[in-house]
């Protein structure tokens, strides 16, 4: 391997799991994170990411958790009557008997899409530099997203991966359902650190780095893993795998500019 992006998710989601992502910054891993534009602690994490430049700002779509940015009558397809979002959970239940497997409406999403990446710009005064999804997607959603990122001439990570050839860990800790055990459980390290890993080009690892603070019950199931992921992340022999095998920590920021 010659190079690594680090990305952790969900920047935004509550305090503390922004706080903790900010921690994985600072320890000089994490160079990429997603922004939610939609939660109450979203202005409070675009005020904070403003002190570190150096990180590559993305964009997390998320319909699964909080409100909309979008008024939620526009978006019928994706809220509750009183105009919060379905979780995934739910939200996979009503796949299941839609044509398609797929409930969602594409000019719904469009618009949600949209309406998210505005308030991203009111937040933090610039357009992200990447757009991911969250949790759950569907075929609609993901055109959606592509579409509007066409738009915007923003890139995706999906796009990104494809282009660049990115290679997630050969073997994944997270699990659904996700239980509370194997959360505390989880084996990161041994999940990345292989040597058939060592192997591709540009990895991509995702982490859901973060502290536990209780708004994190009411919005996700990924709860005791993300002090376990940044436990992992920040910990001395991922650092020192990184270091003995030259390995680069890199950005999208670098990679979309050719530096590769």
């Amino acid at each position: 391997m010659k190079q690594l992006i680090i990305q952790s998710d969900d920047l935004g989601i509550t305090r503390g799991v922004t706080n903790g992502i900010i921690e994985g910054i600072e320890s000089g891993m994490v160079k990429n994170t997603g922004l939610f534009a939609n939660m109450p602690s979203s202005a409070y994490a675009a005020s904070i990411i403003k002190h570190y430049p150096h990180v590559c700002l993305g964009i997390d779509i998320n319909i699964v958790a909080g409100r909309p940015c979008a008024n939620p009558k526009d978006i019928p397809c994706m809220v509750h009557a009183d105009g919060s979002f379905y979780t995934s959970g739910q939200s996979r239940q009503l796949d299941e008997t839609a044509d398609h497997h797929d409930h969602l409406d594409y000019g719904q999403c469009v618009k949600e899409t949209k309406a998210q990446i505005e308030r991203f710009y009111q937040l933090v005064g610039k357009y992200p530099e990447y757009i991911h999804g969250h949790s759950y997607s569907t075929a609609t959603l993901v055109k959606a997203m592509e579409d509007v990122a066409k738009e915007y001439q923003i890139p995706t990570t999906r796009g990104l991966t494809k282009e660049y050839g990115l290679v997630r860990p050969l073997k994944n800790w997270n699990k659904k359902p996700f239980t509370l055990d194997d959360q505390l459980h989880a084996d990161q390290l041994g999940c990345i650190m292989t040597d058939e890993y060592l192997k591709a080009d540009i990895g991509y690892i995702i982490f859901h780095c973060g502290y536990v603070d209780a708004p994190l019950f009411d919005v996700s199931t990924y709860t005791l893993i993300r002090p376990m992921d940044l436990k992992a992340c920040n910990s001395e022999a991922l650092k020192q795998w990184i270091q003995t095998n030259g390995i680069e920590l890199i950005s999208f920021r670098e990679l979309t500019k050719g530096n590769v």
